[in-house]
């Protein structure tokens, strides 16, 4: 049983010894470096139980098998004795690099980098730290001294007090308008790109069909032959509708757009603010603000002034005045 083992040990010692002599050759013709075998008698000697009954030793009587095997256990011991011998005794050839060394040293060399940067880095850091401490130190102190002086100059002057009260008044109400816009241009990507998603090809047919052909007919042939319009645009019932309402809606936000412009035209000289100076100050961006308020008037004037030219042109062509 114990001979057993040892020869199931032995095989497995061998196999695994074989598998990296594989695997070391195979690197070593990857990277191109030199590698030595371990020679083909080692392995079998590591492999094989030298005192396992063979077919030469059946052959052999008595004593003679006996000394048969104890010769093949001698000879496997020189062999590996000799191979240890070799291996201790061996030189390493002075041109032969180790696999690891590149590796190794440019991944010292990144690390030695990366060292190098965090101790800047914690550097700057700690400067950013006291002149962030130096700068809190001195907000505190002239906001101190401000405080001081606004207490000392209001008691002296009531007005200034006036004044900074209108200076945040007018401030907060900036911000609350420039919030408005921003939630207002918000509000109208938010329905306008759905909005077009969804019907960008319809509106698109319908202003092909009932505005683009009738107008240029001959460029829309291509031809000099005019293109023919023998009946009105098909559309659903529901489609008319949402047509229809669609202009009564665009006549009701113009009559509003027109109303709001004069109102702020009216009011130009901005009578709500009662000091001078804050009036001279918002001026130019209520300025601003009315222009572009009349141009959306302008637009949605032309807008409706065509839908009307294109329902006149349909309403002439119907009673045959227009071909």
């Amino acid at each position: 049983m114990q001979n057993q083992r040892t020869r199931l040990l032995l095989q497995r010692v061998g196999g695994n010894i074989r598998e990296y002599e594989h695997v070391l050759s195979r690197l070593s013709m990857l990277l191109g470096i030199q590698h030595t075998p371990i020679p083909l008698e080692v392995l079998e000697a590591l492999s094989h139980d030298p005192a396992s009954v063979m077919s030469g030793t059946r052959r052999l009587k008595s004593w003679r098998a006996i000394e048969d095997i104890c010769d093949r256990i001698a000879r496997q011991r020189e062999t590996l004795r000799s191979f240890a011998t070799s291996i201790t005794h061996e030189e390493a050839p002075s041109g032969t690099a180790d696999i690891f060394d590149g590796p190794v040293f440019s991944l010292s060399s990144s690390l030695d980098q990366l060292e190098h940067h965090r101790q800047r880095l914690a550097q700057e850091a700690e400067k950013v730290l006291q002149t962030l401490a130096h700068v809190k130190e001195t907000h505190s102190t002239v906001k101190k001294q401000y405080n001081d002086v606004t207490a000392h100059t209001s008691l002296i002057y009531p007005q200034l007090s006036h004044v900074v009260a209108l200076e945040e008044s007018y401030r907060n109400k900036y911000k609350q308008f420039w919030d408005l816009g921003l939630d207002a241009l918000t509000l109208l990507l938010d329905t306008v790109t759905p909005v077009w998603r969804n019907y960008g090809k319809v509106i698109g047919e319908d202003v092909q069909d009932f505005f683009i052909i009738p107008w240029y007919r001959n460029e829309f042939t291509g031809e000099q032959k005019r293109y023919p319009i023998t009946s009105l645009p098909r559309r659903s019932v529901r489609h008319w509708f949402g047509l229809l309402l669609f202009f009564t809606i665009l006549l009701g936000v113009t009559a509003l757009q027109i109303g709001g412009a004069v109102s702020s035209t009216l009011n130009y000289n901005l009578p709500w603010i009662t000091h001078t100076g804050f009036r001279w100050l918002f001026t130019p961006f209520f300025t601003i603000l009315l222009f572009i308020q009349w141009t959306v008037v302008l637009l949605e004037c032309c807008i409706v002034l065509a839908v009307l030219c294109v329902v006149f042109w349909w309403l002439g062509w119907a009673v045959k005045i227009f071909s």
